[in-house]
């Protein structure tokens, strides 16, 4: 942000935009750490897949904002690279909220199933 304000002539404030963006990113690697975990102990179907497809639509959206946070800043182009930047943050924390809400919502559903016991989420077939 220090290094925007220098070759800019943004203020403090005008830079915040990066700090959201380093935020974002930090969280949805929180986030993608989790869903790794819990990837693997899910059992093989349709429903694996739809979790990993929605965890690789939030990897790939991370990355691509992980690279812009680490562009050359150009300060004739500071407007242009804040809306590209504040863009991509907003379609990443998007793409978190999805892949959180279809977790949670999976959970309610009992529409995961695990490939080994886990405690506290008993199977389908013990609900009798």
């Amino acid at each position: 942000m220090e290094e925007m304000q220098i070759t800019s002539d943004l203020t403090w404030i005008e830079v915040q935009f990066a700090r959201k963006a380093v935020d974002e990113v930090e969280r949805c690697r929180m986030t993608l750490k989790w869903t790794y975990a819990m990837a693997y102990y899910l059992e093989k179907g349709n429903q694996k897949e739809l979790f990993e497809d929605n965890q690789r639509d939030l990897e790939k959206a991370v990355e691509d904002l992980s690279e812009l946070l680490e562009e050359p800043i150009n300060p004739e182009k500071i407007a242009e690279f804040r809306q590209k930047m504040t863009d991509k943050t907003v379609y990443v924390q998007k793409r978190n909220e999805i892949v959180l809400e279809d977790t949670a919502q999976g959970f309610l559903e009992r529409r995961w199933k695990w490939n080994v016991p886990i405690e506290g989420f008993e199977g389908d077939e013990d609900e009798d």
